[in-house]
């Protein structure tokens, strides 16, 4: 196909996809919030070329320009767009059903924020038992994970390799120019504004025992400095470096991953409900 993002499709291309069978689509669920130094959109950008690369080998189509759903702790930064969880949880749900209508039944959600899955994972859960149709959230942490596992190589500090994917994403999407370079940077003032934050709210390493990732209770950082880092780039040497570096570790983190292996489980996740449970136990039949 000549793209293989929805969003830059003419109706032609994409009534021909639907036409020979296509029925995949991966979704990026974004965020817009403070993060270090790199832009606001950084969480959403990774999430847009991971989206294209996995509907690249995954014969799919790749939904971009999703980037304001529920932020949370960041909400502290004035460049932050917290949007509650019920508002994107309604509009996420509305598209999903919308692009179901057209056809499309495999759909993949992808997101590499902390809190994406309490708005993505309720929409899977929703939309299954409305429609027996299951549908799957792709955390990109848990992708890399999988990756590993597979054979591709992480680095030991897991917080660099996921800037280096953002390098690589910004590349990706031909964007690498929004990435700032900033010659000069206090390191040292940073590390100990994120130490100051840590030490300042010492109670939430417990809380945070008691429920997945960041979604059991409601908090803000107490310094700027706690949600992102070191991402900087010193010159548009090293930012283009980067750049080619990060764009070949997505390229095989999603090679490893194998997304088509994962689209052919959620087909055999579909035919096992409508074909096999679904006729066995009549309640469940949609009226």
């Amino acid at each position: 196909m000549r793209t293989r993002i929805y969003n830059k499709c003419t109706d032609a291309e994409i009534t021909e996809y639907l036409n020979r069978g296509g029925d995949t689509l991966f979704m990026s669920v974004g965020v817009t919030e403070l993060h270090g130094q790199l832009p606001v959109d950084c969480e959403s950008i990774l999430a847009e070329a991971a989206a294209v690369k996995m509907a690249e080998k995954a014969d799919g189509l790749a939904v971009i320009n999703l980037p304001f759903f529920h932020a949370g702790a960041t909400a502290i930064g004035r460049s932050t767009v917290n949007i509650s969880i019920k508002a994107g949880y309604d509009y996420l749900m509305s598209l999903v059903h919308a692009f179901y209508k057209l056809g499309f039944k495999r759909i993949f959600f992808l997101s590499m924020h902390g809190p994406a899955y309490l708005t993505i994972n309720s929409v899977c859960m929703d939309f299954f038992h409305e429609t027996h149709n299951p549908i799957c959230h792709l955390e990109l942490g848990h992708v890399m994970n999988i990756a590993q596992e597979n054979g591709w190589s992480m680095k030991e500090d897991r917080m660099e390799t996921f800037t280096d994917l953002m390098y690589g994403a910004y590349k990706a999407m031909n964007q690498l120019e929004f990435i700032p370079v900033i010659p000069e940077f206090d390191r040292e003032a940073f590390l100990a504004k994120r130490k100051e934050g840590n030490a300042k709210q010492w109670f939430k390493k417990d809380l945070h025992k008691l429920n997945f990732s960041t979604g059991g209770f409601g908090s803000f950082y107490a310094e700027l400095e706690e949600h992102g880092g070191l991402e900087y780039a010193t010159s548009e040497e090293e930012r283009e470096q980067r750049g080619e570096k990060g764009l070949k570790m997505l390229e095989e983190m999603v090679e490893k991953f194998d997304p088509q292996h994962f689209n052919e489980l959620l087909q055999a996740l579909d035919t096992a409900v409508n074909e096999e449970i679904v006729p066995r136990y009549p309640h469940l039949m949609k009226k």
